[in-house]
């Protein structure tokens, strides 16, 4: 069968099956250690799913077997070298028949240029963390961005040096976006309430020392973000944005950002 294994590009009239895959993917993950039934946001979307094909931003695969889909797979990318696995799934009908392992070394082939590969998978799941593993991913940090459990996150070094994405405190700048930094959470101020100044909502806020070797800079978290986040620990933020307030640099972390808490 592996010789019949095809990796292309997924096109809008795919979703509806690339949905059916999804959702019966994640939803056998009860069998593995999921505490309930259920999958990532928009696993069982049909729409979400057409999307996340159309974002330029991505790049949707879809996994056949013949000409029977039977996953897919989201790339996505921090920037220059940094590249990450947003989602893989494989059909539980064609699971355990080495599909996954092809699916990567062909996104590896197809992806040259790329100095690192990251992804998540939530610390339960009893079949993707020996997966990963496996094949050559290394466990770096926890996330929490689930509030009912959390995640496992590797990565797999390609270079030896660090991803051209990834970058220091001290070279961080005003506007910067798509931001990837590493630094320790020397203090926190707060939580404050403030109100929004688009809706007059409640808003909590926390104010973070983050530092490095070459500088500090202020974190802000919001709301969600601020359980995420221990004073004395390391972190690494993907998908950050540095704005200018009152002549102060600071970093947030974007709606599409990460908060990593390093190993």
């Amino acid at each position: 069968m592996m010789d019949r294994i095809y990796i292309l590009r997924a096109e809008s009239q795919d979703a509806e099956r690339l949905t059916e895959t999804c959702k019966r993917a994640f939803d056998s993950d009860i069998e593995i250690g999921a505490p309930g039934p259920g999958g990532p946001p928009g696993y069982d979307s049909i729409t979400w799913n057409e999307s996340r094909i159309s974002n330029k931003y991505l790049e949707y695969y879809k996994i056949l077997v013949g000409e029977q889909i039977v996953g897919g797979f989201i790339a996505g990318d921090r920037g220059i070298g940094y590249h990450v696995c947003e989602r893989i799934w494989i059909d539980p009908d064609f699971m355990t028949q080495g599909i996954g392992t092809k699916v990567f070394e062909w996104v590896w082939e197809k992806h040259p240029s790329a100095e690192l590969w990251a992804l998540g998978t939530p610390e339960w799941n009893t079949r993707t963390n020996p997966f990963y593993q496996k094949i050559g991913f290394v466990l770096i940090g926890k996330t929490h961005d689930y509030p009912t459990w959390t995640g496992n996150y590797y990565e797999k070094r390609i270079s030896a040096e660090l991803p051209r994405a990834m970058v220091k405190i001290g070279k961080l700048h005003k506007g910067h976006s798509r931001v990837v930094v590493e630094g320790q959470v020397e203090s926190m101020m707060g939580p404050r309430t403030v109100l929004s100044r688009k809706t007059g909502e409640e808003l909590k806020v926390v104010n973070a020392k983050l530092t490095d070797d070459t500088d500090s800079i202020k974190l802000v978290l919001w709301n969600d973000q601020i359980r995420q986040v221990e004073e004395g620990s390391s972190i690494r933020i993907e998908n950050g944005y540095v704005k200018d307030y009152r002549d102060e640099l600071q970093l947030g972390v974007g709606d599409w950002g990460l908060i990593i808490t390093l190993l």
